[in-house]
This record gives C-alpha cells, sequence and structure tokens, in this order.
C-alpha cells in the first residue's frame, strides 16, 4: 500500500473517521496500530526492527535521563547512538563498504574471501534513525525530557504520514501534539485534503510523467550530450516534484489528525545560491544535519580553514546519507565544493556584479544568480542519478561540453516525449509555476485561493482532481522512499 493509492485513501478514511468518533485516550492505540499496519503492508519483513528500535531508543533515552553528569549522560547517548547507527550502517553500508575494500585489494593484487551479503534495505531506516539520534542527543543535553509514555513514544518513532521519507521530525515538536486532545476542524481536513490533492497533483502529472523519460536517457548506453542536458534537467524538476509531493501529502495526512509537520520544502529551484537551495531543499535534514553535525564539530573552531572542513565533512555525510554508493558520495562533496567555494569568493563575485554593473538591475542579478544556482544543482544531480561513477563522469562530461547545449541538439532532444506528453508536461508544470508565484508573492497560495470566490475555488480543486484522474500516471514509486 502505498500513498498514490485507492487503498491508501480508503486506508486513510477509515483512521481519519475513527480517530475522532473515540475518545481521545484511545487514539495513541489507533495511530500506534494504524502506524504498524501501514509499515506491515511495506515491509512487513523489518517489522521487528523498527519495534527493536524504538525499544532500544526509549530505554537508552531514560537511562541516559538518569545519569547523573554530563558526563556520563555523554557516554550513554554515544553508546547508544553507537548502537542505532550499527544498524543503520550493517544494513545500508556494509556491501558498500566490502565492495570498496575488495576493489582496493583486488588494485594492489591481495586475496580478499569476504562475499558480497544478501542485505535488503529495510525502508525508513534512515529516516527513523535519525529521529532517533536527534532524541537522544536532546535528553542528553537537557533540550528533551525522556518520554515515559511508551506508546505516544512508539508513535513519534512510527508515525505512518511521515515514517516513510519524512519530513524528519524532532520529538519536542511532535510529541506534545500527540498528547493534546484534537478536536475535529474543518480547516484541518480542508487545508489536509488539499495539500494531499496537491501533492497527488505533482506527483502523478509531473514526476511520475517525467521518470520513464529520464530513465530513457541515463540508461541508454549512448545517450547524446544535448538528451544528457535535457534529462539531467527534467531529473531536477521530477525530483522536487516527487519529494515535495510526498512532503505534501504527509503534511496534509497529518493536519487531518490534527498534527502539524514541518514543512519540508520551500521552493528550492528559485535559490539564489547553494546556501539558499539548502535552506529549501529537504529542509528537516538540512537542519538536522546543521544541528547534530555542524555545529558540534564547529565548536571551538575559529579558523575559516577549519570551518570549510567542517562544511566538507557535514556534506559528505549528507552525501552517504542519501546513498551507499560513491556517486552519492561525490554529489554530497560537490556541494561541500559550492558551499566552500561560494563563501571564499562572496566578497570577490559582489565586486564582480558592481563592475559589470549588474546590482544596478536587482531583478536581473536575482534571476541570474537563480539560474546560475539551478545549473550547479543540476551538475551535481547527474552524479545522483547516474547509476555508477563511471557513468556520472562520462554523463557529466557532456554535461559540461559546450556542444550539447546548442539550441538545435536540445530542440532534438525533445523527441524524448511523445506529442501527448509533452503537451501534458507543459500545461502542467505551468499550472506548478503559477502556483508558486502565487506563492512567492503571497505566503500561502491556499490562503490566496480562499479569497477568491466560490466559482473560482471549485473550479481550481475540480481542475486538480479532474487532472489527477485522467492524465495522471503512477507505478514509479518514491524516489526518497528508497532512504
Amino acid at each position: 500500500m502505498t500513498f498514490i493509492s485507492i487503498e491508501f485513501l480508503l486506508f486513510f478514511a477509515v483512521i481519519v473517521f475513527t480517530y475522532y468518533l473515540i475518545p481521545h485516550r484511545w487514539r495513541w492505540i489507533l495511530l500506534l496500530a494504524a502506524s504498524y499496519g501501514f509499515y506491515a503492508t511495506l515491509s512487513s519483513y523489518f517489522i521487528l526492527l523498527l519495534l527493536a528500535s524504538t525499544a532500544f531508543t526509549y530505554f537508552t533515552g531514560i537511562i541516559i535521563e538518569k545519569q547523573e553528569t554530563k558526563k556520563q549522560k555523554k557516554k550513554v547517548m554515544l553508546v547508544g547512538i553507537c548502537a542505532l547507527l550499527f544498524f543503520l550502517g550493517w544494513f545500508k553500508y556494509f556491501n558498500f563498504a566490502n565492495d570498496s575494500v575488495r576493489a582496493i585489494l583486488t588494485y594492489m593484487d591481495w586475496n580478499y574471501a569476504l562475499p558480497y551479503q544478501e542485505i535488503v534495505l529495510p525502508l525508513a531506516i534512515s529516516f527513523y534513525t535519525f529521529q532517533a539520534v536527534s532524541y537522544l542527543v536532546d535528553i542528553s543535553k537537557g533540550k528533551q525530557k525522556a518520554e515515559r509514555h511508551y506508546g505516544y513514544f512508539s508513535i513519534y518513532f512510527a508515525f505512518f504520514p511521515q515514517l516513510v521519507a519524512g519530513p524528519i521530525e524532532r520529538a519536542k515538536k511532535l510529541l506534545p501534539q500527540f498528547k493534546v486532545e484534537q478536536t475535529l476542524k474543518y480547516e484541518n481536513l480542508s487545508y489536509g485534503m488539499k495539500r494531499i490533492a496537491w501533492g497527488f497533483f505533482k506527483k502523478t502529472l509531473i514526476a511520475d510523467r517525467l521518470a520513464p523519460i529520464v530513465a530513457s536517457v541515463y540508461d541508454s548506453p549512448d545517450p547524446t550530450g544535448s538528451q544528457i542536458v535535457l534529462a539531467t534537467i527534467l531529473f531536477s524538476i521530477q525530483l522536487y516534484a516527487d519529494f515535495s509531493a510526498l512532503s505534501d501529502i504527509a503534511i496534509g495526512c497529518a493536519r487531518m489528525l490534527g498534527i502539524k509537520l514541518t514543512e519540508n520544502f520551500k521552493q528550492p529551484h528559485f535559490a539564489v545560491s547553494i546556501a539558499d537551495f539548502w535552506s529549501r531543499w529537504h529542509i528537516t535534514l538540512s537542519t538536522w544535519l546543521r544541528d547534530y553535525i555542524f555545529v558540534p564539530l564547529c565548536k571551538g573552531k575559529k579558523k575559516r580553514s577549519e570551518i570549510y572542513l567542517v562544511i566538507m565533512i557535514t556534506f559528505l555525510i549528507s552525501g552517504i546519507w542519501h546513498g551507499a554508493a560513491w556517486s552519492f558520495i561525490l554529489w554530497g562533496l560537490i556541494h561541500g565544493f559550492y558551499r566552500v567555494f561560494g563563501d571564499h569568493t562572496k566578497h570577490f563575485r559582489g565586486k564582480m556584479a558592481t563592475f559589470i554593473q549588474l546590482d544596478k538591475s536587482p531583478t536581473l542579478h536575482k534571476w541570474v544568480k537563480i539560474s546560475i544556482t539551478f545549473l550547479l544543482v543540476c551538475f551535481s544531480r547527474v552524479f545522483f542519478r547516474s547509476d555508477s561513477v563511471t557513468d556520472a563522469f562520462e554523463n557529466a562530461q557532456l554535461f559540461l561540453t559546450l556542444n550539447s547545449w546548442r539550441p538545435s541538439g536540445i530542440m532534438e532532444a525533445f523527441e524524448l516525449f511523445s506529442l501527448l506528453d509533452l503537451v501534458v508536461f507543459i500545461f502542467f508544470f505551468t499550472v506548478v509555476q503559477l502556483f508558486q508565484y502565487i506563492e512567492r508573492k503571497n505566503t500561502s497560495t491556499w490562503n490566496w485561493l480562499s479569497q477568491r470566490s466560490a466559482f473560482a475555488r471549485f473550479a481550481v480543486y475540480i481542475l486538480i482532481i479532474v487532472s489527477v484522474l485522467v492524465f495522471g500516471v503512477s507505478g514509479q514509486g518514491f524516489v526518497y522512499g528508497g532512504f
């Protein structure tokens, strides 16, 4: 049962109806059963691991809190985190490390006998492990009380709307909301349904329509440079539509239950710098890395070179978190380099903008920065999308070749689309851009829409629903669901 399915919508409708029907004191049981039931339909084989990780983190949190000194708390916290990371490392990184060691020793003509292991990656392990780590760290620092109610804590660990791919929540924000008695409110139901519908819209009309076109190029043994350029730009659009759709559905489902999740996207492809991009893309992961990796490692460091090293380490971890492959590590390091280079050249770039008088036209200057940032992000995604390091370097070379950017070549690459797919994509991509344009001019498109006439509002709602039903395609799964 995936988010994009009739089964999920029926399942969720039953949960919402029952949730508001039963007394508050029983709702945690319903949410827990729904969460484990939802996870079991996706990954029943690993539900015991989810249960074990929950119990381990629960008791470790209590033990940390009972320690008398900061030093003792820190020791227990580190033991707990090491255990959690051991499971993450075993399931997600063992074969990656094993293959890397084998390749190095084989190159050195040494014998290496440890074979490849058939290890299946448990669904959502990266997400709930990060939530567990933040929980233990916050308790050891006194920012969070250890939760004594095992049921509420288990929901924090496995809350089904955000279990599969986030947003990565903090216990301090999520746990209290489970304990507050939520009442049935029209605005929550209305907002939740609109966010879910919008998620379906982006997923089925943008992301899943682009997925086979992008795959046809990246799976091809000999793509042209222009095809790589077009497919990479389309992949950036696909990835955003896919992941933000997942967040929309998660936020919408939670809101219908009265729970407010953290926003995970803020139009990242309109960022004016790489730093700005990471404040808009996968926001809950970025802030997690900032609070639990970057800030602790930066403690006591004043030299710029030391801070730059910490930035590179933080993005290296971001790359490893995204996938057990050298192409993901390179993707993370590329973003680390972008951040360091951007900071080091900030003064120089400002002087250059003044020299060529670009800063006299703020709007033009802004769009130049948006365009450069988008292209830098696209280049990094060549590594994110390629199946191997060898493929990534070959595709990156094609992406950087000037001939690949010939307008005639790009136009020829559009032959990847069928006429129907191209028309459908252009129309619905324009709708999404119009939605985002309104959002940039207002704080919320949904609030803006609520001020329009009933006819205009329902015309938009009907357009969204009918478009999904008539033109929506699905079956590709969520890209971030694999992490």
